[in-house]
């Protein structure tokens, strides 16, 4: 839940904040570190301090020349590293280097022609050394634009370096199949296979999610493109158009859970990687505002969502009086108005 001392940094009309809409607003591992993008083109890093609260501590090099629209963190085992795409056809790894705040190398990638809509790395588990015996520990990020999801390896060293960022493959869709718009990767266990979800929206029946599997790591081989691991599992047809998408986290059950949030409907996907069966689906509540981004808590108990009207509401799963979930709001659209946060 967001509070109010965050909410009131993130207006539009603070010194510290942003001059346009703010898209996307990513908390680190921990909890002490934020990020803020918006359509001004910058992207912020924020520091949780004791007696302060909350300061921004960076406002990254204006290397973005059009709006910032998503961002992603990598896990901690890998340094400072963040990643954010652009409608400038860019995406940007940085890493804080030396352990300060305000010293930030970066990798720009720019293999898009159209613009980066989404980003995403890649859970720590797929990129473990064990994987690799003898060979650099490495990370996987996902980029996409409408037509083409690429694939880059990140090399675990201090500072961005030559093969950071380097292309592994890039997986094309057919222009008939309607235009990507998010990633999602699936959180790992010892019992879970690595899922990365391709969210389409198009038309009626363009809109549609691609679950693919990854069956070894694309570290083994740099010379060998990661598309001859990827195995796509299964597609979920949807009857409105896609909006947002996230997995829940996994506390060692071998089952993945999505919330899939759709124009008209959120719905919660259940199933296994080895079943043939199509996965279960509740369909949670039907509303009239758009969700523009949907979110789990660190338990998976809850599922967060943020309408188009400024409204934040979550969503709990309840077994008693009977198997549902029960929603409420914790922002209504006034209380963020009032604080002049713009969407």
């Amino acid at each position: 839940m967001l509070s109010n001392e965050v909410l009131n940094i993130l207006s539009t009309d603070s010194k510290r904040g942003h001059e346009d809409t703010i898209h996307d607003v990513q908390f680190n591992w921990f909890g002490d570190m934020m990020a803020t993008c918006s359509s001004d083109h910058m992207v912020k890093i924020w520091k949780k301090k004791e007696e302060e609260g909350w300061v921004m501590v960076k406002e990254l090099p204006h290397l973005h020349i059009a709006p910032v629209w998503r961002m992603s963190w990598a896990h901690p085992d890998y340094g400072v590293l963040l990643a954010t795409c652009s409608m400038d056809s860019r995406a940007i790894i940085w890493r804080m280097a030396n352990d300060d705040v305000t010293e930030w190398t970066n990798k720009v990638l720019m293999d898009s022609v159209t613009p980066v809509i989404d980003v995403k790395f890649a859970p720590r588990t797929w990129s473990s050394a064990d994987m690799n015996p003898g060979k650099p520990d490495t990370l996987l990020l996902a980029t996409c634009c409408d037509k083409a999801v690429f694939f880059y390896m990140v090399e675990p060293y201090p500072h961005l370096n030559d093969t950071d960022g380097n292309r592994l493959s890039q997986y094309t869709i057919e222009e008939s199949a309607g235009n990507i718009s998010c990633l999602a990767w699936n959180s790992l266990s010892d019992f879970a296979q690595l899922i990365l979800a391709v969210g389409f929206s198009g038309d009626k029946g363009l809109s549609r999610i691609d679950l693919y599997t990854f069956e070894d790591s694309p570290g083994s081989n740099s010379d060998q493109v990661c598309s001859k691991s990827k195995t796509r599992i299964m597609s979920l047809p949807l009857k409105s158009k896609l909006q947002h998408m996230a997995f829940r986290p996994n506390n060692g059950s071998r089952r993945n859970v999505l919330a899939v949030a759709t124009e008209y409907k959120l719905l919660v996907y259940k199933f296994y990687c080895e079943d043939e069966v199509a996965p279960e689906s509740d369909g949670v509540e039907e509303y009239k505002d758009t969700v523009r981004q949907v979110d789990w808590d660190i338990f998976g108990t809850q599922i967060l969502t943020l309408f188009s009207n400024g409204t934040l509401k979550t969503f709990s799963w309840k077994f008693k009086p009977r198997t549902q979930w029960l929603g409420r709001e914790l922002v209504t659209q006034k209380e963020l108005f009032q604080c002049g946060m713009g969407f």
